[in-house]
């Protein structure tokens, strides 16, 4: 009888112990790996876009001041993103091209009654600016090319922009840009329409802006001319244009979204 009651309770035991060991098995296949996966998709992983991680997303490198008294000075722009490298080699040869428009004053005879004189010693040259903010994924950066004239001052020759997605890496299309924002070019128009009226100034009884030519400039130029678009930052994207004037053109930005 005990030896009966002692098989039976082996065999209990050992039915309770595969119980234990499928269990246990069933556990940590099926309910932890689902935790974990579940937890793994929870996380956000963080991809690196930058050439060099301890630099900027955007920084300025080798600057050589020209005309200090101007403010006036050419630096290269470093967009430190993966996949940027020939836009920067890019950069780099149209700022050593820029480098090469200067004129002398001792290469020109001033007119009579003009002055001009500078630390430099340069009649005119073309410069180049940059604005740059990052707003949450938006990396943005603004190139503004002058022509300097040390007699009529610095007239703006050139508008364009790189508006670049902080996740990914990839720049924005113009198109990508107005579709985000719900902004037509109807839209732009208008705005801009209605700043230019609202910035226009009399030379006695002279208009100094040219509103027709500067809105058929933006209906008829191209992107990366004389405009380009941005985000601000304070989220809202911005149209920078070219100023048509009978004095010298000038840039703009206004708010279009």
């Amino acid at each position: 009888m005990d030896n009966t009651k002692n098989i039976v309770g082996l065999i209990f035991f050992i039915i309770i112990l595969c119980i234990f060991i499928v269990g246990g098995y069933f556990f940590m296949e099926y309910i932890l790996d689902n935790y974990e996966s579940k937890e793994k998709g929870n996380v956000v992983e963080i991809k690196e876009i930058r050439i060099d991680a301890q630099k900027d997303y955007v920084y300025l490198e080798n600057t050589e001041e020209i005309i200090p008294e101007e403010n006036i000075s050419l630096s290269d722009v470093v967009i430190n993103i993966k996949g940027f490298e020939d836009i920067n080699n890019t950069l780099h040869n149209e700022l050593e091209q820029i480098k090469t428009e200067k004129v002398s004053l001792d290469s020109i005879t001033l007119e009579e009654g003009q002055t001009c004189s500078n630390e430099a010693k340069l009649y005119s040259l073309t410069y180049r600016e940059y604005n740059t903010n990052i707003y949450r994924n938006y990396i943005n950066l603004v190139i503004n090319d002058y022509d300097y004239n040390c007699v009529n001052g610095n007239a703006i020759k050139n508008i364009k922009s790189y508006v670049i997605n902080k996740e990914n890496g990839v720049a924005y299309t113009e198109e990508e840009l107005l579709s985000i924002f719900n902004v037509t070019e109807e839209m732009i128009i208008e705005k801009v329409t209605e700043r230019l009226h609202d910035t226009q100034v009399l030379d006695g009884d002279t208009q100094v802006i040219d509103v027709d030519k500067t809105i058929d400039s933006i209906k008829n130029g191209k992107y990366g001319e004389n405009k380009a678009l941005s985000v601000s930052k304070t989220g809202k994207l911005e149209l920078n244009f070219i100023v048509i004037s009978n004095r010298i053109n000038y840039n703009d930005t206004i708010t279009i979204s």
